[in-house]
């Protein structure tokens, strides 16, 4: 037997429960509720009891399901993530604010495979260790190593920086009042609103998001289409839902956050009455296995299908109706049950049963969409007719079937922090032409559209790129100067809760590793020559001669933990103001809150008082239907992707953890499909888009759930940064991590799916 070590054992322990969370609950006995083997540890772990373990609570940021996470640190080392037994999302029954902290260290709760492998983000061999700046041509992936000081005066002076000619600096760009633009990806709260200051102060700056930004931003515009004004992301209520039709969102595959959502759905699907759940997907994933009906939909046909089941619900279920939609209607007359049903591949007595089932659950029915519904050309009128069903049996946020995002503290906190007059900045694509292009926690080049890596090398469009990042990403490759950026382990932030978690409060994010100077307030994080994201940009803005960056009478300069406090605290008295949580805020409450990885007072209040108001809908803008017959070669197949429950990003897609238990994506393919072209199991396939602008070699996944004329491939493989490439650093040439470069990146394909391709035998 091969010898196990303890580092081992713990790897294992946690992907193993991430996955028992799903395999075992069809067979749990319906009187005993989610088994205690999966809220938490089944009994208090050694490394818990052991004398020098220091036990730090934070929020994790590898998806956006902001869980809180407990660090145990062992001589400065850290040595495993659990979950944080405070947090709701982490624990369904969390601890009281009061309990001490030396109680809760040997009190368990849940992290995902994910989350758990954020270890190794912190300690990633291919992380930057000090400030780099190109030595070759853009994307070269030539740098050589300079000091802080050097790359500060740089960027900011410009100059003859590569030999190429005259690069203008920041000073430049301020002075004339615009071009400059900041792009983020995903990031929280606290970021948000630092960022949204820098660019405020710095004249004519923009401020640009990434493409799956600027999904959510879709998201969130369509849901106010329905609900109205001040709704964000929807999720539903797992916890009352009767009845929910899933469209895509797959939450036990790519649920935000997949361990709490699915630990609701378990205990949904075991009381009395049981949830009834219907998945609309093509492909069979592990949320369709566990649901009571599977509909392999035509892939592009969801807005067809959401239409069939409004004209069952007008025909067939009229009394039972809260809303109707005059034009909707109409529309709907114009087809049958039988045209509807066969142009999206499903029977039209399916189509019947789930009207049936929406109209029986009323206000407690949940008809929600995934982001790929979103991500189709038409993603926003589907969208949009899959919420208007919700409208049509009386189902809204706060009604038992729906839960909407919560944005009150960000609301107060934009106030307090940036002013009565704070500008809101609404994401905005990155703009093909920028004099100057700061970048943080993006990469756009992994993610598509192709144009985005044109736009990022063109050095005539954009003379001056700075990228602040942890390692040399897809997107940083094109970079001027790269910035050596802290891992979320090394960095404070406050986080929201997801929607599906129905709670006031908010998570506070600390560094679990490096040190603070209490007089200073300077952070230390473990790669010396690193620094936080806020620092980096206080130092340009002081270099720029920015006021609200430059040193006090004292000298003393603003940072990034003074910031945070003032965040802080800003955020605690809101909380205390309503829900009167803390008595008078102070700073010893503030590093309680710190201490605990937030402050959630909703153990302590009543659930339904921060549920949102009674709905007042928008009128609906004009319906605009008009399906076309499907016009597809037979030889094409049809591509999908699809989110696996342990590759979210390529901030956690690079982790050796999860790339040992699939280490590279294949094409899942229909035995029929797979018969007809001779192909076996294992296979090596070649595939190119319809259109020819890209192909690519994968191996076969035969399986007969799938539908027939449908692939799929699996997001987070294929990256081409972060160690995947190999880059020449002061003469010095890193050697690849060739796993981290296995299977394809679906991206290239396509920014949007589903897309045509060939397939056949390579």
């Amino acid at each position: 037997m091969p010898k196990i070590t303890r580092r081992d054992f713990i790897r294992i322990a946690s992907l193993m429960g991430g996955a028992s969370l799903f395999a075992g609950c069809s067979l749990f006995d319906k009187e005993t509720g989610v088994p205690e083997y999966i809220k938490g540890a089944p009994s208090v772990d050694a490394i818990e009891t052991t004398l020098g373990v220091d036990t730090r609570y934070s929020v994790c940021s590898l998806c956006s399901g902001n869980c809180g996470i407990s660090c145990r640190i062992v001589q400065g080392v850290l040595a495993k993530i659990g979950g944080n037994p405070y947090h709701p999302v982490s624990k369904s029954d969390p601890l009281a604010f009061d309990v001490p902290l030396d109680k809760a260290a040997k009190i368990g709760a849940s992290v995902c495979a994910i989350g758990s492998s954020g270890i190794q983000t912190l300690y990633d061999p291919f992380r930057i260790l000090k400030p780099l700046k190109r030595i070759g041509p853009r994307g070269s992936r030539k740098w050589k190593a300079v000091s802080w000081a050097q790359v500060i005066d740089e960027i900011s002076q410009g100059g003859n920086l590569f030999g190429e000619g005259n690069v203008e600096g920041l000073k430049t760009v301020k002075s004339s009042g615009e071009g400059l633009t900041l792009l983020a990806g995903r990031i929280d709260w606290g970021a948000l609103l630092f960022l949204e200051k820098f660019v405020s102060v710095f004249p004519g700056a923009s401020f640009a998001r990434t493409n799956e930004i600027l999904l959510e931003a879709k998201e969130r515009q369509t849901v106010e289409s329905i609900f109205g004004t001040g709704y964000g992301p929807l999720d539903a209520d797992y916890q009352n839902v009767a009845f929910l039709l899933d469209f895509g969102s797959t939450p036990l595959d790519s649920g935000r956050p997949l361990v709490s959502i699915a630990r609701q759905i378990a205990d949904a699907r075991l009381k009395s009455p049981c949830m009834s759940w219907v998945v609309v997907d093509p492909r069979v994933s592990t949320s369709s296995s566990k649901a009571d009906h599977w509909i392999p939909i035509v892939p592009g046909t969801d807005d067809m299908f959401a239409l069939a089941i409004a004209k069952a619900l007008f025909e067939k279920h009229g009394d039972a109706l809260k809303q109707r939609d005059g034009e909707l209607e109409k529309i709907t007359e114009k087809y049958s049950f039988e045209e509807l049903a066969s142009r999206c591949g499903v029977k039209s007595q399916m189509v019947l049963k789930i009207a049936g089932m929406m109209a029986n659950a009323g206000p407690k029915c949940a008809a929600i969409c995934g982001s790929g519904i979103l991500a189709q050309p038409n993603g926003e009128q589907t969208a949009r007719l899959i919420l208007t069903l919700n409208l049509m049996v009386g189902s809204a946020p706060g009604s038992g079937g729906l839960l909407s995002f919560n944005e009150d503290i960000l609301k107060h906190l934009r106030v307090s922090v940036l002013g009565q007059k704070a500008p809101k900045f609404e994401p905005a694509p990155l703009l093909p032409e920028n004099r100057g292009l700061i970048m943080w926690e993006a990469d756009p080049v992994y993610y598509g559209p192709p144009k985005v890596a044109k736009i990022l090398s063109d050095k005539k469009a954009n003379p001056l790129f700075v990228a602040i990042d942890r390692t040399i990403t897809e997107s940083a490759a094109f970079a001027d100067y790269i910035l050596p950026d802290t891992s979320y382990l090394e960095r404070w932030d406050i986080c929201s809760l997801p929607p599906s978690c129905a709670k006031p409060g908010f998570g506070v994010r600390s560094p679990v590793v490096g040190g603070l100077d209490p007089q200073s307030g300077l952070y230390f994080p473990l790669l010396p020559d690193n620094l936080v994201m806020e620092d980096i940009l206080i130092q340009l803005g002081a270099s720029v001669g920015l006021d609200e960056f430059l040193p006090d009478k004292n000298g003393k300069r603003l940072n990034s933990w003074q910031f945070y406090e003032k965040v802080f605290s800003s955020a605690a008295n809101y909380i205390d103001h309503q829900y009167a949580g803390l008595g008078q805020v102070s700073r010893h409450q503030v590093d309680k809150i710190r201490e605990r990885g937030g402050i959630f007072p909703s153990s302590e209040v009543n659930v339904v008082s921060i549920q949102p108001k009674a709905v007042k809908t928008k009128n609906q803008e004009t319906w605009s239907i008009s399906p076309q017959p499907n016009q597809n070669d037979p030889k094409d197949l049809i591509l999908v992707t699809y989110t696996l429950p342990f590759h979210r990003s390529p901030g956690s897609g690079v982790n050796s953890w999860l790339l040992e238990i699939l280490p590279e994506n294949k094409l899942v393919i229909n035995s029929i499909d797979a018969s007809e072209r001779k192909i076996k199991q294992g296979d090596d396939l070649f595939i190119q888009t319809f259109d020819g602008n890209f192909s690519a070699r994968i191996k076969a996944q035969v399986s007969p759930g799938i539908r027939p004329g449908v692939v799929a491939i699996a997001k987070g493989f294929g990256y081409k940064g972060s160690g995947a490439s190999v880059n020449i650093i002061d003469e010095l040439k890193s050697q690849e991590d060739k796993p981290r470069s296995a299977g394809i990146n679906p991206g290239e394909f396509s920014s949007q799916f589903p897309v045509r391709i060939k397939v056949s035998k390579a």
